[in-house]
C-alpha cells in the first residue's frame, strides 16, 4: 500500500465514516515543572518547532522529521545547525528570561537509514555548542534487557509511562500552552498496535524493532511533541535518584484526525534499537549527511477489514 506524506495520515473507517490522521502534543496532561522531567528540550528550526531530550550534557535526542526544511512531497533537506536554536532547563516556553536557556548549535545527524516516507528510523542527535542548563539533566538510555522488561508491560494499562511535550493541549489541535505538559500513558504491545495502523507499520521490515506504542484514554501527543521523551519508570531502578526513569521512545506520529485517539496508538521511535548509532555518534564516527529520502510501496501486511485506509502521515511536529 503506497503512502504519501503530507501533514495528515489519513484513515477512513467504512462503517462509521470517522476520518483518522496522525500528528504531536500533549492532550490529557497537566502542567509540569522542570523537576518532573530534567531532560525535556524545546526546539526550535527556522520552520518548525518540536520536543527533544536531553542525553548528556552537550547532545539532544530529536525526531527526525523535526530537522527538514522541505515540504512533504519533496525530497529530505537537513537544516542547517545555525538556523537551530535548543533550549534547556525550563518548563516554561517564551517568557522574558527564556532566552537565557538557550544553546546554540555544533553539528545535526540524522539517522542515514530515515525514510520520510514511511518515518523508520525517525531518529536524529543535536550537539550543542555549550553545556545544557543547570537546571537541566540528562536521562537514562535503555539497553535491549530493558526493552524486553517494557514490552512485558503491554496492554497491562499500567500507567507507568510519562509523556511530556508543549503540543496543542486539546484533541482538535486548537488551545495551546507555554507551560510543559506532562501525562501518563502505557504501553502496548507490538500485535495490537500493528492491528490498529495496519500497513502502515507491518509493510516496515522489523518494524517491532523500529516502534514502540504506547496509549491512554484521552490522553496523547499532538502537534508540538515530535521529538519529545517517552519516559518509563524502570522499577528495578526505583530506588534511584531519578526513580527510574528511562528514555525509551521519541515521538514520531499518531493519528491525525483527532490528537489522543483511541483507534489507534501513538507511535514512537524505539530508542533501544538506536544506542548503538547514538554512541558512534557520540564518538565522532557518526556521518553529518542527510539520509536518502526513498519512496514506498508499503510493502506487505495486514489491515483490518474495518479500515479503508488512505496513508498521508501527519507529523507531531509544528509550524512556526
Amino acid at each position: 500500500m503506497r503512502m504519501k506524506l503530507i501533514a495528515t495520515l489519513v484513515f477512513l473507517i467504512s462503517f462509521s465514516g470517522y476520518a483518522l490522521e496522525p500528528e504531536p502534543r500533549v492532550v490529557g496532561g497537566a502542567d509540569a515543572s522542570i523537576s518532573d522531567a530534567p531532560w525535556q528540550a524545546f526546539i526550535r528550526t527556522s520552520k518548525y518547532t518540536c520536543g527533544g531530550v536531553v542525553i548528556s550534557s552537550r547532545w539532544i535526542l530529536t525526531a527526525a522529521h523535526c530537522l527538514d526544511t522541505n515540504g512533504d512531497d519533496d525530497p529530505f533537506s537537513l537544516v542547517s545547525a545555525s538556523s537551530v536554536t535548543v533550549y534547556t532547563g525550563t518548563a516554561e516556553i517564551n517568557g522574558a528570561d527564556f532566552s537565557s536557556f538557550q544553546s546554540s548549535v555544533e553539528s545535526i545527524y540524522v539517522n542515514i537509514g530515515y525514510d520520510k516516507k514511511t518515518l523508520q528510523n525517525d531518529i536524529a542527535l543535536i550537539k550543542l555548542s555549550s553545556d545544557i542548563h543547570p537546571n537541566a539533566s540528562s536521562v537514562m538510555l535503555p539497553n535491549h534487557t530493558v526493552q524486553a522488561a517494557v514490552d512485558a508491560t503491554g496492554n497491562l494499562n499500567n500507567n507507568d509511562m510519562q509523556l511530556t511535550g508543549w503540543g496543542f493541549t486539546d484533541k482538535g489541535r486548537s488551545q495551546s500552552t507555554n507551560r510543559l505538559q506532562k501525562a501518563t500513558v502505557s504501553a502496548v504491545t507490538d500485535a495490537s498496535c500493528a492491528s490498529a495502523w495496519g500497513s502502515t507499520l507491518t509493510g516496515i521490515s522489523d518494524y517491532q524493532s523500529k516502534f514502540f506504542c504506547a496509549q491512554a484514554n484521552g490522553v496523547g501527543s499532538c502537534n508540538g511533541d515530535s521529538g519529545g521523551p517517552l519516559i518509563w519508570y524502570d522499577p528495578s531502578r526505583a530506588g534511584d535518584a531519578d526513580g527510574g526513569a528511562t528514555l525509551v521512545g521519541v515521538v514520531s506520529f499518531g493519528v491525525a484526525s483527532q490528537c489522543a485517539s483511541l483507534i489507534a496508538p501513538d507511535v514512537f521511535t524505539q530508542v533501544a534499537s538506536y544506542t548503538d548509532w547514538i554512541s558512534s555518534c557520540q564518538g565522532g564516527s557518526c556521518a553529518s549527511q542527510s539520509p536518502t529520502a526513498t519512496e514506498s510501496s508499503g510493502g506487505g501486511g495486514s489491515v483490518p477489514i474495518f479500515f479503508i485506509i488512505s496513508m498521508a502521515l501527519c507529523l507531531f511536529r509544528r509550524a512556526k
